[in-house]
């Protein structure tokens, strides 16, 4: 199955088996990663493999394998490694293999050796004997929601995954065919736990657009972008 099969199929997998991926295919993940796409070409970011015993978390259940994900902080990185990294979520489970955001994840007596790169999130996954989900599975909102305009090649943005599930990204359509996305503002409560997560949300809706239309998808910042009451103007983007 390939990347775009995969947006209307993927769920975050919990239950994994304890059985390692091989040498091989661990090896195959690393080239697809030197093959990704990014939103900002400015900011050096990195990643680790590890095992669960260099990961700290209070959620219940392990994965037999962890991606730490690290970056510099400049502007848009946490959008730029949602985008990167929600690339490798669909590769992963284009291979049938399970895989999950995790925020409530952090490294265990693992350090980056690039000083300027802070950790950012974490992302498990591992061999599952959880399959796929059928497109009346997912609970999104409608597009009338996230958008000006009911715009199906929004589609794969409405079912990109979210912190909570809180789906931030709100999307206006540019008279010259281009597009703006926001991003929600949260009440005080819950902006300070999921600020930092939804940022890195706008950044995985993104890639979903870009993994449909790859030949043709340029993200940039506009000076003229209008400013929307109750959110944050992210970015803007052709397709």
């Amino acid at each position: 199955m390939n990347l775009e099969e995969t947006i209307y199929k993927r769920q975050s997998i919990r239950n994994y088996k304890e059985e390692p991926l091989n040498d091989d295919e661990i090896g195959e993940l690393r080239n697809y990663i030197d093959t990704l796409k990014v939103l900002n070409e400015n900011i050096c970011w990195s990643y680790e493999i590890v095992s669960k015993d260099n990961i700290k978390t209070i959620l219940p259940w392990r994965a037999p394998h962890y991606l730490l994900l690290y970056s510099e902080e400049k502007e848009n990185y946490l959008e730029n490694i949602g985008f990167i990294f929600q690339q490798v979520d669909l590769f992963l489970q284009s291979k049938s293999l399970g895989s999950c955001w995790l925020g409530m994840a952090s490294p265990k007596n693992f350090e980056n050796e690039d000083s300027k790169q802070k950790f950012i999130i974490t992302i498990s996954f591992g061999k599952t004997d959880e399959g796929y989900r059928k497109i009346n599975e997912f609970k999104r909102n409608d597009l009338k929601q996230i958008s000006d305009k009911v715009d199906e090649r929004l589609i794969p943005a409405q079912l990109a995954p979210s912190a909570t599930n809180s789906q931030p990204w709100y999307f206006t359509h540019n008279n010259d065919g281009s597009y703006n996305v926001y991003r929600k503002k949260q009440n005080i409560l819950r902006r300070r736990f999921t600020e930092k997560w939804n940022k890195i949300d706008i950044g995985i809706s993104l890639a979903h657009l870009y993994i449909t239309n790859t030949e043709t998808f340029k993200f940039y910042i506009r000076d003229d972008a209008e400013q929307l009451r109750n959110y944050f103007y992210e970015g803007s983007f052709e397709m």
